[in-house]
């Protein structure tokens, strides 16, 4: 049984889109990537799942429980943090944590937890929360989502506003978090820690899902690359266009050319073997670099 479960998820604002017919689940213990630009959807999604917005039509479920709009399901099991974390200025930053811990039967244990996860944030739990820098801020909402030791995590930009550092042990803690059972569904718009944590991924586009993979699958879709460079005083040759469709170059110097291309590189490198080469190289492309050419080529460009 999936843990996250929509089936044509609609969400309209009068005759605004939000989102449009979302159907994916997501299994028990998975890091699911959630990627889209501002507008895409994704915190839409997100609200409906967690029952802060009622969909125009269609279903979601959590924990094997249909959602009902307005009402708790299963939040003493679920870590949230929205994209836009607000918290009650004039308290400390522990006093606040202690009274989100109580609503969710919070105990001893919860104590404990935000304690380790503070010292591993580097985050004094002791200032108000007015006081503290946005940065902080975040690492407040991140200790929220975790203190409980949740079965699911719905996590909307979990390190936006955190230096590369406490980003990097973000990660670890949700790592953590999956390897003891959780389920992750992880929104953000940093591609490369989506890379590195999750397995699939999907794509959101002006709220329609256009994409659902492995993240390396997304990955080997895109352009694949190949640098060569040539014997020292050999003229680097101009690519031939004509006998080479869907070959773009991205870089030429005086020894060497960078070009990208899709499918194999059967045609490049018979085209290549014609010249003196010194040596090639396939550097990898990244999820960002797979995101950006999948978008524009969705978007028709």
């Amino acid at each position: 049984m999936n843990t996250i479960e929509c089936r044509a998820l609609t969400k309209r604002y009068g005759a605004a889109r939000g989102v449009e017919d979302l159907s994916f689940g997501i299994e028990k213990g998975e890091v699911f990537g959630y990627l889209g630009p501002n507008g895409s959807g994704k915190t839409t999604t997100i609200r409906c799942l967690m029952g802060l917005l009622a969909p125009t039509s269609g279903l979601c479920r959590i924990l094997g429980a249909p959602v009902v709009p307005g009402q708790a399901t299963g939040h003493a099991r679920i870590g949230y943090l929205p994209g836009d974390f607000r918290i009650w200025p004039q308290y400390t930053a522990r006093q606040s944590l202690r009274f989100m811990a109580a609503l969710g039967d919070g105990n001893d244990a919860a104590e404990r937890r935000r304690n380790e996860l503070a010292d591993r944030l580097d985050l004094n739990l002791d200032r108000r929360i007015g006081a503290l820098s946005k940065g902080n801020r975040q690492k407040v909402g991140v200790i929220y989502a975790l203190q409980h030791r949740p079965d699911l995590l719905i996590l909307d930009e979990p390190t936006i506003g955190l230096d590369p550092l406490i980003s990097q042990i973000v990660l670890d803690l949700i790592r953590e978090a999956s390897e003891s059972g959780a389920t992750v569904l992880l929104s953000s718009h940093d591609l490369a820690e989506v890379a590195a944590i999750c397995g699939r991924a999907a794509i959101l586009r002006e709220g329609r899902l256009v994409e659902l993979a492995p993240v390396s699958q997304i990955v080997r879709q895109g352009e694949r690359r190949l640098k060569v460079w040539f014997v020292k005083g050999a003229l680097v040759p101009a690519l031939p266009a004509d006998r080479l469709p869907g070959v773009r170059v991205i870089s030429q110097d005086a020894d060497s050319l960078h070009v990208a291309y899709q499918g194999t590189a059967e045609a490049v490198l018979k085209w290549i073997a014609d010249f003196p080469v010194d040596r090639i190289a396939t550097p990898q492309t990244s999820l960002q670099e797979a995101f950006m050419q999948y978008y524009q080529k969705e978007a028709g460009r």
